[in-house]
């Protein structure tokens, strides 16, 4: 079944009950009825209307025509916002009786009567007949001052439910796109915003209007954005584009968007009224073009680069043979200096001791300096051996226990340590994967070099502890002797570099040079802090975990 609306009545007061009557009178005519015919059709409709009048809601009458299948009728659809259709009983048994069918039926907790009145009119009802009655109806003049009123009335009442509708069906459309829409006024406050500002921003149209968008745009291009915002340019303007990074609610990260503003202009004034503007996300296009505008740069530097890598390469190759040459080389001489040194301690020793008194005073000095620079060579070819003996590719990694390490480094200095009368304290120490004769090397090294540099007139004390840090163990040597000044902390762990002379303390300069490069084979690290005259603490931090051979 298809109706169609032609005209509709409000029920708000009595004075409505002569627009129905009147309303009736003229869709029965319309409809080719008779005189009594129309006032019967009215006088039923009027009826029912009555009773909707008691209502405190009020109801509303809509006279249809239905042009469906065989027979026409005119029809009177009178919806009550309440759901009583008692109170239409009176009225309803007497109209029911003057058309030729009736309906009363609730929908969504309202009544609605429909009276359907036939018609036989002698020509066709088709559409444009029934645009043609609309038409009719909206050009019908008033009859009474009230009429007047209560037809602007509807008409703005209608006017409003269509801008509503418009409304609803602009914010739909605008949350719909993938994009922010907004609209400013002429001083640039947010006056509109679809709900993908907020999705993006987490900020309201009230709080960017406050804080003028500073919490989400970039520092770097608040200026020009919040410049367009404030002053776009008015006269013969179109459309004004500028480009900034707003920040999302998620994170910290600002990313690119192309902000457009256009005028909204008054057709009959031809002013602007208001301004309309789009913010886009550009950042993938904007990466996209930096890229094509750095590629012929890129292209460049990694030619460069190739020709660099080949260079270095070459140099890596001619250094690696370098090393390789030079590691024989101090092996080799270190090697072959030992007999001739290891015979002049034994001469000069020998004629110390069987040919004292057959020797000047002169004589027995210069013999004596010659058995101490063979011993210093000696120590320093020791220490040489060892430096060059230390290799990545010969290292052995497996389990070690470092107390034993301790231990066996302690049984090395035992001389040194009863002589000085030096105390060790170690803490329990655990197992780790590393070269045993490394770690012993290391220990050995930092304790004798804490027992060497001790305070004359004290007797050295040396703690020994560890702690692990993430996944290393950082042990700390501490002790109690003259310490240095930090200023001297680079050349330390240098190749024969000293802090003091030999006269005063012993050394080839090359002890913690070795325990810099066994640290650094196992991918840790040595380093010290220290004040004069207050003791020292050097650190040794080593991964726990190393793939055992």
């Amino acid at each position: 079944m298809t109706m169609h609306e032609l005209a509709r009545v409000t029920l708000d007061n009595d004075m409505d009950l002569i627009l129905v009557h009147k309303r009736c009178m003229k869709l029965g005519e319309l409809g080719g009825l008779s005189l009594s015919a129309q006032t019967t059709f009215a006088t039923a409709v009027s009826e029912i209307s009555r009773n909707a009048l008691e209502s405190e809601k009020g109801g509303c009458l809509i006279l249809n025509v239905e042009t469906d299948g065989r027979d026409k009728y005119l029809v009177a659809c009178l919806k009550d916002k309440q759901f009583n259709h008692k109170r239409f009983s009176q009225g309803l048994e007497y109209a029911k009786r003057l058309v030729n069918k009736y309906n009363v039926s609730e929908i969504n907790g309202e009544t609605n009567i429909e009276l359907f009145y036939n018609i036989s009119p002698p020509f066709r009802i088709d559409v444009a007949k029934v645009e043609e009655w609309r038409n009719m109806f909206r050009a019908e003049v008033p009859i009474s001052p009230y009429e007047e009123l209560k037809r602007k009335n509807e008409q703005l009442l209608n006017l409003s439910e269509k801008v509503q509708t418009s409304e609803a069906q602009y914010r739909a459309l605008t949350n719909s796109l993938p994009m922010i829409i907004f609209s400013l006024d002429m001083k640039g406050h947010l006056l509109y915003a679809n709900e993908w500002l907020t999705k993006y921003t987490g900020e309201t149209i009230d709080s960017l209007n406050g804080s003028g968008w500073k919490a989400v745009v970039h520092e770097n291009d608040y200026e020009s954005f919040y410049h367009l915002l404030k002053n776009p340019v008015t006269k013969g303007s179109t459309t004004i584009k500028t480009q900034a990074r707003l920040k999302h609610k998620n994170g910290e990260e600002f990313l690119w968007h192309q902000i457009s503003i256009s005028p909204f202009i008054n057709d009959t004034e031809e002013e602007i009224q208001y301004w309309i503007g789009y913010i886009v996300d550009i950042h993938t296009q904007k990466v996209f073009e930096e890229t094509l505008k750095d590629n012929a740069e890129l292209k460049r530097t990694q030619d460069q680069l190739k020709e660099n890598q080949q260079t270095l390469e070459k140099y890596i190759e001619e250094l690696n043979r370098s090393n390789y040459e030079l590691q024989q080389f101090a092996f080799v001489a270190s090697h072959d200096l030992q007999e001739p040194v290891r015979k002049l301690l034994f001469y000069s020793d020998y004629l110390l001791k069987t040919y004292t008194n057959s020797i000047d005073q002169k004589g027995f000095e210069y013999l004596g300096s010659m058995h101490t620079a063979s011993k210093r060579m000696r120590t320093l070819i020791q220490d040489l051996l060892t430096f060059s003996r230390i290799n990545k590719e010969e290292i052995r990694f497996k389990p070690i226990d470092l107390n034993t390490v301790a231990k066996e480094a302690l049984q090395d200095l035992e001389i040194s340590i009863e002589e000085k009368g030096a105390r060790i304290n170690i803490q329990s120490l655990p197992v780790i994967i590393s070269d045993q004769g490394m770690m012993r090397q290391l220990f050995g090294n930092i304790i004798h070099n804490s027992i060497k540099y001790s305070k004359p007139a004290n007797a050295p004390v040396i703690d020994i502890t560890c702690q692990q840090k993430d996944n290393f163990l950082e042990l700390s040597f501490s002790d109690n002797g003259i310490g240095f000044n930090e200023q001297y902390l680079p050349q330390m762990f240098t190749l024969f570099q000293r802090l003091h002379d030999r006269q005063s303390y012993e050394g080839t300069g090359l002890g913690l040079a070795i325990c810099r490069k066994i640290a650094e084979i196992h991918g840790g690290k040595i380093w010290a802090q220290a004040k004069e005259g207050e003791g020292a603490t050097f650190f040794v931090s080593l991964p726990m975990n190393q793939s055992a051979n």
